[in-house]
């Protein structure tokens, strides 16, 4: 009978021990301050380290993503396309348009990255007139009378947030910048001819082609900075950017992506963001 009491004991004591530990592992990854009730463990710097381990992995797991729409304002820096496409153009009252969705996520508490696909389109019934550098149709000049520009750039964006430690408006001012890839086709109505300035008077010996088409697929680089959004479950942000395309250029086309050796842009953005 003593022994049979004394067994049951020490299964008790045993049972109780491991419920005991079982019990600090779970308090353990809860409370940092529950630490100092356990006056019976003798090894703190055990428990201190097997908790920084739990802080960190839920660190790693916990990742802040958005998504939104923006849109913006290009002003080409080239000759050739600002003439084509303006940022207003005032004789049929149309802006040149750039919309845009993204996507994007935190991967450290100051870096971000971010994928954005765009649509640009604009249209103007400027005139610009072309030397070609190859005879069209045996006559040397072409006058557009009708531009069309259709492009679908889709870049991968990094912002970085160096003041993200400081609890007021600056912690949501970033640098940053991006890289990818953009599509461009361009529609003209074209009049071929020799006189360097207009458009023939007569039109007998002007050379008429309506739907005159390009197109080419580039690369983007972008550098950029401004503020993102206010960090709640929507907010908005604005930005400046300056984008780098470099275009395949044939001066014997009558397409201002072709007498142009760049597509490059400044690009002021207003951009709407929801939080995930």
């Amino acid at each position: 009978m003593i022994k049979t009491i004394a067994l049951f004991l020490m299964l008790a004591v045993l049972t109780g021990s491991l419920i005991s530990q079982e019990m600090t592992g779970l308090k353990l990854t809860e409370k940092k301050s529950s630490l100092n009730n356990f006056h019976t463990v003798n090894n703190r710097a055990d428990i201190n380290s097997v908790y920084e381990k739990t802080l960190q992995l839920k660190k790693r797991k916990t990742v802040n993503s958005y998504f939104g729409a923006g849109y913006s304002f290009i002003i080409f820096t080239n000759y050739y396309m600002s003439s084509s496409y303006p940022v207003l153009d005032t004789r049929n009252g149309t802006f040149l348009t750039n919309l845009s969705i993204f996507f994007g996520f935190a991967i450290a508490q100051a870096v971000a990255l971010e994928i954005e696909p765009a649509l640009l389109f604009a249209s103007s019934q400027n005139q610009v007139n072309y030397h070609l550098s190859v005879r069209f149709d045996n006559k040397s000049y072409a006058h557009t009378v009708a531009n069309s520009i259709f492009a679908l750039p889709a870049v991968l964006n990094v912002r970085f947030f160096p003041l993200f430690k400081q609890k007021g408006f600056s912690r949501l001012i970033f640098l940053g910048g991006g890289v990818g890839a953009i599509y461009i086709n361009e529609n003209n109505d074209v009049y071929f001819n020799d006189n360097p300035n207009t458009i023939g008077g007569s039109f007998e010996n002007d050379t008429y082609i309506a739907g005159f088409a390009s197109n080419q697929w580039a690369p983007v680089f972008r550098m950029m900075a401004g503020v993102t959004g206010t960090g709640g479950q929507f907010g908005f942000g604005g930005e400046v950017r300056y984008n780098i395309i470099p275009l395949k250029q044939d001066m014997s086309l009558p397409f201002a992506t072709r007498f142009s050796n760049n597509f490059n842009s400044v690009e002021i953005a207003l951009r709407f963001y929801f939080s995930l």
